[in-house]
């Protein structure tokens, strides 16, 4: 006759991990993201080429090639960097307070993120000479 510690041992090694309260991420869903993260580290590279072959900047200037590159290269980062939290960090499928946490701590680091450029793009690029220069 098997006691409870040996049902518990035997479940335990059939699989009992995917009674997880929360949900459970599977190996093929691991493999997705992975190549969808490989994807897009290529296309992040093939981003950096696409600028000067297309010749970005004799159609939209200079300045509007860097701002075109720069939104690219941004969203790209903004989507590996969901793909990451979501499934590689488990938000996905844990408790709800834990999925607000993770945005509450995105929207600060964006409010953060917009001051600081705000602070950066009103200053005159380049300095103005000062007495030293």
């Amino acid at each position: 006759m098997a006691t409870t510690s040996d049902n518990s041992a035997q479940s335990h090694a059939a699989g009992a991990h995917d009674d997880h309260p929360y949900g459970h991420i599977g190996r093929p869903t691991y493999y997705k993201i992975f190549g969808a993260l490989m994807g897009l580290m290529i296309l992040t590279v093939l981003a950096w080429y696409v600028e000067p072959i297309l010749g970005l900047d004799r159609l939209v200037g200079e300045n509007g090639a860097r701002v075109i590159g720069i939104t690219v290269a941004m969203a790209i980062a903004i989507a590996k960097t969901a793909l990451i939290v979501l499934f590689f960090m488990h938000i996905k499928v844990s408790e709800r307070v834990t999925q607000l946490y993770a945005a509450a701590a995105f929207v600060g680091l964006a409010i953060m993120v917009i001051i600081i450029m705000g602070d950066y793009f009103a200053r005159g690029w380049p300095p103005p000479a000062g007495p030293l220069m």
